[in-house]
């Protein structure tokens, strides 16, 4: 077994695995292990990895699960850590961590409490990584470090990984989907350049019901039936046919000249 491909066929969550969500020991182990399991230099963070792994879960495409620990993981080979425990048990908690996003965001926006609302998976920023107030260099990006920064990259990546999500990207009547996340990921809003993006409390609950949205946006689309081909009602008129409109010519000496 060499690949991502082979590893989940080999090891699929059991049903009782599937339905047990992440505790928040266990959601602390699976951050920390993406900083001390020796992973190779082509690995995302593991905020970075959770915002890829959420757009993979709610989006148009129904990526495998080797695809995305490919992307994850920048390769396609394992291992992907030195110590076999450790990556079984890294691999399992992403597994895992899939399944728990899915759950999470399956039932109806309205019908829950906030506390219920999806939650990315992310680790606090040294406030020595900051710069505050923000600052931007040449080509309008922000310096320093800020919360979501990872997270918000990593779901970014996904959508330009998978062109479905083109219809959301490019299209101002459904952007505002997609907003929260490209606000957190810039780390600043140009429409508002006063505006300290952390001082904003209420972006990350934004963010949160943003997720669920965008679940149910491409729910609906999924499950809308394709338009059906059309049909001509009547049958078409030969070119040396009497023409319809009554003429007594041709059609081809008529209306079809």
């Amino acid at each position: 077994m060499n690949d991502f491909l082979d590893y989940t066929a080999a090891h699929p969550l059991a049903p009782q695995e599937a339905l047990q969500p992440l505790t928040r020991a266990e959601c602390d182990e699976l951050l920390g292990l993406f900083n001390d399991a020796g992973l190779p230099a082509s690995a995302m963070s593991a905020e970075m990895a959770d915002g890829y792994l959420t757009a993979c879960a709610i989006g148009p495409v129904d990526v495998p699960s080797h695809e995305w620990m490919t992307a994850i993981f920048g390769q396609s080979k394992l291992p992907v850590c030195a110590d076999e425990r450790q990556q079984q048990r890294l691999l399992q908690l992403l597994l895992r961590r899939r399944s728990d996003i899915e759950t999470l965001t399956s039932a109806a926006r309205d019908t829950l409490a906030p506390g219920q609302l999806f939650t990315p998976l992310t680790t606090k920023v040294d406030d020595a990584a900051r710069i505050t107030p923000y600052q931007l260099d040449k080509n309008e990006k922000r310096l320093g470090r800020w919360d979501y920064q990872d997270w918000s990259a990593g779901f970014r990546r996904a959508m330009l990984a998978y062109r479905e999500w083109n219809i959301v990207v490019h299209n101002l009547d459904y952007f505002n989907l997609i907003t929260p996340i490209i606000l957190l990921g810039e780390g600043y809003n140009p429409d508002q350049p006063a505006l300290q993006i952390e001082q904003d409390s209420e972006l990350p609950g934004q963010l949160s019901q943003s997720i669920h949205d965008i679940r149910d946006f491409w729910l609906a689309r999924k499950n809308t039936p394709a338009p059906m081909p059309y049909q001509r009602e009547d049958s078409k008129v030969g070119r040396n046919d009497p023409c319809p409109c009554g003429s007594g010519k041709k059609y081809k000496k008529c209306c079809g000249a």
